[in-house]
């Protein structure tokens, strides 16, 4: 039923900004959720995206669906609002959201926004815009809620009662008369104890951090191992500076394993930042073409290499594009499995399981195929020297494919490079070149080689 209604929201509002009728499109948008009229923006043009966010009334609406935009329909909805608006709605944001939305205005707004913005409020947004975007610094809340040893339940409760600055309250974290994190404690325990009890008495002091510099995949991978509804943030001194709550983690799970697809398919994940330069798009995806031309030019000279022997055995030509394709499709199937595992955090301590288990898998799969691919050959062409050099080629071809995949990835990681570049173009074609080597040269161990 929430379904449905939420389903004729968004087609009355659609339907209404298409046809500029203002009125009634306020009426709609004020019943309807912040989220959802964000959602609702990737499917308007830029003057129906901005028709319909001026008709968010209300201050604290119109921020949160400013902090939910991306892209270039964020660009659209706020290049009409003056800096003076933009200012007012940061403050219905925390701090966290408000760094997060003033990286994405242009340089001259973003300085004209923050020209207006409170001194305190300021002075925490600059603390977290120096960190960099893409770690615990960088998308951290500063409210995290702290009280010391010798607090009791009792009073630990008053405090979190009265903590109407913290947006959120998951853990009480203890620090000791120096400002050092010394130990955690859930709510749960400050109610569940004596309202007498001290805080050293209930907490844990096996407290799992993470520093200002940490990566936020690495943050998002030990709030998961953990169960953590926040992660605290410290800094060289081990004093607490702020926490990485859960929703938060789950934005960092989103944008990762969109990169992770971007570049899988040779696409980088900064081009909807091109703007107008119609030209910058295809100048970000041409170096992964030409990697693609490349391989592809090598593959055509290796075909040239062998060709006395395609002209003799014509047949061997005509399984050429199930050898590599078998071959390419066991390769990226075990990067893409490497890849998870990395992103995961699974595959950290059994590198050796890793790469045996998808070897493994390579040759159990060459062997069914080989067997298939060679026994069809034999029974519809009845050339045995053929058939064998299929067989042979595909259960080596996908043995080596499946470790190659497994170990490009690991490889990637090792030298710094993210490892989702291993599913891409430039293995694929690495993949390519690969079976069609094997197969070649199988076909002439099995029928000879026959000089031009």
């Amino acid at each position: 039923m929430a379904d449905t209604l939420l389903g004729q929201r968004v087609d009355a509002i659609r339907r209404l900004a298409r046809r500029g009728h203002a009125a009634p499109l306020a009426k709609v948008v004020a019943k309807t959720r912040a989220e959802d009229v964000a959602a609702i923006m990737g499917h308007l043009t830029a003057p129906e995206q901005r028709l319909v966010f001026s008709q968010v009334k209300e201050d604290s609406m119109a921020a949160d669906v400013l902090s939910r935009v991306h892209g270039d329909d964020f660009l659209h909805l706020v290049e009409n609002v003056s800096p003076e608006r933009l200012a007012l709605l940061l403050t219905h944001l925390a701090a966290d959201d408000q760094t997060d939305l003033l990286e994405r205005l242009p340089d001259s707004t973003r300085e004209a926004v923050m020209q207006r913005m409170k001194g305190e409020a300021r002075e925490e947004v600059e603390e977290l815009l120096a960190y960099a975007r893409d770690t615990a610094g960088g998308i951290m809340s500063t409210a995290a809620f702290t009280l010391g040893v010798g607090t009791t339940c009792r009073d630990a409760i008053a405090a979190v009662q009265e903590a109407s600055d913290h947006e959120l309250i998951y853990y009480c974290y203890v620090e000791d008369e120096d400002g050092h994190l010394v130990g955690v404690t859930s709510l749960r325990n400050l109610l569940t104890h004596p309202p007498s009890t001290r805080l050293v008495d209930i907490m844990s002091r096996d407290v799992i951090s993470v520093r200002t510099e940490t990566d936020q995949e690495e943050v998002a991978r030990i709030a998961g191992r953990y169960d953590l509804l926040a992660v605290p943030v410290m800094d060289s001194q081990r004093r607490l500076v702020g926490i990485v709550t859960v929703d938060d983690v789950i934005d960092v799970i989103k944008e990762e394993a969109a990169e992770d697809m971007l570049l899988m398919a040779g696409v980088r994940q900064n081009e909807e930042e091109a703007g107008g330069n119609r030209f910058m798009v295809p100048a970000k995806r041409l170096p992964w073409l030409l990697v693609t031309l490349l391989g592809g030019l090598g593959i055509a000279e290796l075909i040239h290499a062998f060709d006395p022997l395609l002209r003799r055995e014509l047949l061997l030509a005509g399984f050429i594009p199930i050898v590599m394709g078998m071959e390419g499709n066991v390769g990226i199937q075990a990067a893409t499995v490497t890849v998870r595992g990395i992103a995961t955090g699974r595959i950290d301590g059994s590198l050796g399981k890793t790469v045996g288990s998808e070897v493994f898998n390579g040759v159990v799969l060459g062997v069914f195929f080989a067997v298939a691919i060679g026994g069809y050959c034999l029974v519809r062409f009845g050339d045995v020297g053929v058939a064998a050099s299929v067989a042979l080629a595909v259960v080596t071809g996908m043995t080596s494919a499946a470790l190659v995949g497994t170990l490009v990835p690991l490889t990637f990681r090792r030298l710094g490079v993210d490892p989702a570049i291993a599913t891409g173009p430039f293995v694929t074609t690495a993949m390519d070149m690969l079976g069609l080597s094997i197969y070649l040269t199988a076909a002439t161990l099995f029928l000879g080689y026959v000089g031009a």
